[in-house]
């Protein structure tokens, strides 16, 4: 009898938890508003033990905030009540969709719908009930702030705080078709004046960015969700008109060409090419809760976007983001660990020789299925005269989900094959996490391309403790053979092996009285040539970085001291050679950060000291100031100061080397539809100044009209000869671009 009577409370306090995990149904329609109305929240499941993420991690919030969450057979409804002691304080200034809200207070709300531990749909909103959605991977090691679905929110400012309410329709989340579903949520609140983070739950303090790790965040249960197939078609028209002044053949004087429609040589017809070429089509189709199917014909190169520009003084390619609409979605699950290199870079497909090649269309497929993630993505190019040939390129992913920690296992395949030649890329790799402590990550891959033949392979492993106190590592080993080539990635280093040891020590302050933040550090790095294991770089510093309780941040790499073999001469610029040969260089680099608990930011980024048998003075400085919703600015400037002995430049060229970069952004808000935004950036490498306007209009969800104006100017024209005009190029382009979801 006693048995029986444990037996019956075990189950009474079991089912009790498991019904206050189960998310309950709406009882009466909710009106989006951003006014959390009692009669329609009154039976929602509740989150109200908030705790600092920052600064004060693990204490009580300053404000009782009050998260709720409801569903019906359509959408899943969230509501957030966000007091504040001094409503004066509230700051929000962004009002255009998708960009980042991390200088506002804000309100997110992560959705692991998979229950996997490894990926997070991120819902931001702000009190002006602006929109922001991102892609979290790995516990907050990658992230995707280009994914966009659809989704509603209202917010509204009252005498206490400021209310907020979002509408996600099932149809926008990724979970597998069943009876119930099991999700992990968290909630995360910012005041900005405060300097406060907080967030629910909040079950483990004593991982790296504990915020994002999957034991800070609750189960729910959600019960026959709906098995919903949309479709979404995105048709795109767009316009262009270039104006360029160009050398004649001789190379005695300019003349201007002008080009009305671009043509991409689809077709040897004129006027059919013109239309082709300037309009496009992507279609998003979901055969199942947890697959989709995306198309796209003529894919969108993103001409509304426009690339900072990059004075590279280090010897090595700089790896670029992508920006295309298209190969942003998932774009996690495709990619490997990544130790100094992208296995699969998608800007590699359709850039050759740093020029832009027609994507005549592609297919991608992706889903999860209980542990299993899977993925494949083919694209087809178009053929360039004396540039490229015509390219089939694709990419396979199988992921799985081990253990109860958020580990995986995968394996990548990635090709690029024309008539003439063809490279295939296969890799292997882990994330293993031994306890929420120890991780770590392991790769081995190899490539075969019809130029060197046979397979070359590269290798490497990890491992990191970080945590928030106490002393930690993040050591890795990785090589790449002689000829590993994966012509689909991107390789810093090529043909080298590395090991890095990182070594060092936190603590995250409790009640801060002045610090909030403190770590220090040593920094070893040698990198050894593959094809003969000769020494080629070693580097090795101290670090140091302090937070403030405001935020408020000091760091500095120092003393550095760096080794390089050159074993080739370097031409830095044009008429500047370092010679081969070996070097020894001592540096100093510190940086402050103001952080953003105020409207404007100041970042100061300097680097001083030898560099390659000369000097070297960098400072990077960029200031922003949100002057209201309506108005920001932004600085910057780059500034690399160089000087190298005599006997380095050719010609009688100075031996003083001025390669920097100045830029400014300035954004117009009209209101949350429309936008004005100006970019202007200077290069003392080209010489060349640019200006880039950007108008959008975004009236609707899915609908984007823009008109894109650029215009690049010759700076020191008196230095060439020819003389240029003063106008290197103009371009003027409209797209437009509409969703229609069935």
């Amino acid at each position: 009898m006693r048995i029986r009577s444990l037996f019956i409370a075990f189950f009474i306090l079991t089912n009790a938890g498991f019904s206050q995990t189960e998310i309950p149904k709406a009882t009466a329609p909710i009106q989006l508003d951003g006014f959390i109305d009692p009669a329609e929240w009154q039976h929602a499941f509740v989150l109200t033990d908030f705790k600092q993420i920052e600064p004060n991690l693990g204490a009580s919030t300053s404000e009782k905030i009050i998260v709720k969450l409801l569903y019906n057979t359509q959408y899943l409804f969230i509501a957030a009540n966000i007091p504040f002691t001094n409503p004066s304080e509230i700051f929000a200034t962004t009002l255009e969709r998708d960009k980042a809200q991390s200088d506002d207070d804000y309100f997110e709300f992560y959705i692991d719908s998979y229950n996997d531990k490894l990926n997070t749909l991120v819902f931001r909103t702000n009190p002006l009930g602006t929109r922001q959605d991102l892609e979290i991977s790995r516990n907050g090691e990658d992230f995707n702030s280009s994914w966009n679905t659809f989704w509603s929110a209202a917010s509204k400012i009252n005498n206490n705080g400021w209310s907020t309410e979002i509408r996600i329709p099932f149809s926008s989340l990724r979970y597998q078709a069943a009876t119930i579903n099991t999700m992990r949520i968290k909630a995360i609140v910012k005041y900005k004046e405060k300097n406060e983070r907080v967030i629910s739950p909040q079950n483990n303090t004593e991982v790296a960015s504990a915020h994002y790790h999957f034991s800070n965040s609750e189960e729910v249960q959600f019960q026959n969700l709906p098995i919903s197939k949309p479709l979404y078609i995105t048709p795109y028209l767009k316009g262009n008109f270039i104006s360029q002044n160009l050398l004649n053949e001789n190379g005695t004087a300019y003349k201007n060409q002008t080009t009305f429609l671009e043509r991409k040589k689809y077709t040897v017809n004129e006027t059919l090419d013109k239309i082709l070429s300037n309009m496009g089509l992507d279609v998003k189709y979901k055969p199942t809760a947890n697959s989709t199917i995306d198309f796209t014909l003529n894919t969108d190169f993103a001409e509304v976007e426009v690339d900072d520009r990059v004075v590279n003084i280090s010897r090595f390619p700089i790896f670029l983001p992508e920006k295309r609409l298209f190969f942003l979605e998932n774009a996690d699950l495709f990619n490997s660990n990544q130790f100094d290199h992208r296995l699969f870079n998608s800007r590699r497909i359709g850039i050759e020789n740093g020029s832009a090649i027609p994507i005549i269309g592609g297919i991608r497929f992706t889903g999860n299925s209980s542990k299993w993630q899977y993925g494949m993505l083919s694209m087809q190019t178009h053929k360039v005269e004396s540039i490229a040939l015509s390219n089939n390129m694709s990419v396979a992913r199988l992921r799985k989900t081990i253990g109860s920690k958020g580990s995986n296992i995968g394996i990548l395949n990635t090709n690029k094959i024309n008539k003439d030649e063809s490279n295939h890329l296969l890799a292997i790799d882990a994330n293993i996490r031994f306890t929420d402590i120890i991780r770590s990550r392991f790769t081995v891959a190899a490539t075969f391309d019809t130029q060197t033949g046979n397979w070359k392979p590269m290798y490497g492993a990890a491992v990191n403790t970080f945590r928030p106190n106490g002393f930690g590592i993040d050591y890795y080993f990785r090589e790449y053979t002689e000829n590993f080539n994966p012509e689909l990635g991107f390789v810093e280093r090529p043909n080298t092996k590395r090991l890095t040891l990182n070594n060092g020590w936190r603590k995250t302050y409790a009640n801060p009285t002045f610090l909030r933040y403190f770590r220090i550090g040593h920094y070893i790095t040698k990198y050894w040539l593959s094809s003969n294991g000769a020494h080629e770089v070693f580097q090795t510093n101290f670090y140091v970085t302090a937070t403030h309780k405001k935020g408020y941040e000091l760091s500095a790499f120092m003393p550095m001291y760096l080794e390089d073999n050159l074993y080739a001469s370097w031409q830095i610029a044009e008429d500047v050679a370092v010679p081969m040969g070996a070097y020894q260089m001592w540096k100093m680099n510190p940086f402050i950060s103001t952080g953003n608990a105020k409207p404007y930011q100041l970042y100061l980024d300097v680097e001083f000291g030898d560099f390659y048998g000369g000097k070297q003075l960098t400072t990077y400085v960029n200031v922003t100031y949100d002057f209201s919703k309506t108005f920001k600015a932004e600085l910057g400037v780059r500034y690399n100061r160089l000087s190298f002995p005599v006997t380095y430049t050719t010609n009688n060229a100075s031996r003083k080397l001025n390669l920097s970069r100045y830029f400014s952004r300035l954004k117009l808000n009209f209101s949350s539809k429309a936008s004005l935004n100006s970019y202007m950036q200077y290069d003392t490498r080209s010489n060349k100044a640019g200006l880039n306007l950007r108008f959008r209009y975004n009236p609707t969800e899915g609908t984007d009209l823009y008109l894109v104006y650029n215009h690049n100017v010759n700076i020191n024209r008196d230095a060439l000869t020819p003389k240029p005009p003063f106008t290197n190029n103009q371009v003027v382009v409209v797209k437009f671009s509409k969703t229609f979801l069935r």
